[in-house]
């Protein structure tokens, strides 16, 4: 399966750089699939079609939730800036008061919470 770049290649090599990258791949992969998505659109330098747009800023919201990456660097991973990375965390907040929506985002929490704890 190809990984997204920008994840490879935008994010600093700080202390966790590796686990980072294969956690935010892991987010990426998932959303991907569940979305319909290919795993290049998410970090494509343009907005894309709505549903990729939808698969981005649900992974950028789950990187945050379950692996609990800073702003800076999900934006760093995606190629976006910080304020955008913001506004998604808000938009899928929002968008969780849609029960079927939530159960989607929900139970992709779990799967990847449980997957990386079983690394």
């Amino acid at each position: 399966m190809m990984r997204c770049e920008p994840v490879r290649s935008k994010i600093p090599l700080v202390r966790k750089s590796k686990p980072l990258q294969e956690q935010v791949w892991l987010v990426q992969a998932a959303s991907s699939h569940v979305f319909g998505v290919a795993l290049g659109e998410l970090c494509a330098a343009t907005r894309r079609a709505p549903r990729a747009a939808l698969a981005r800023q649900v992974a950028m919201y789950l990187c945050h939730v379950v692996f609990r990456i800073g702003v800076s660097q999900i934006a760093r991973a995606f190629g976006r800036d910080p304020s955008t990375v913001s506004h998604a965390l808000a938009r899928i907040e929002d968008m969780r008061d849609d029960g079927e929506f939530d159960r989607t985002v929900g139970l992709l929490e779990t799967m990847l919470d449980r997957a990386w704890g079983d690394a």
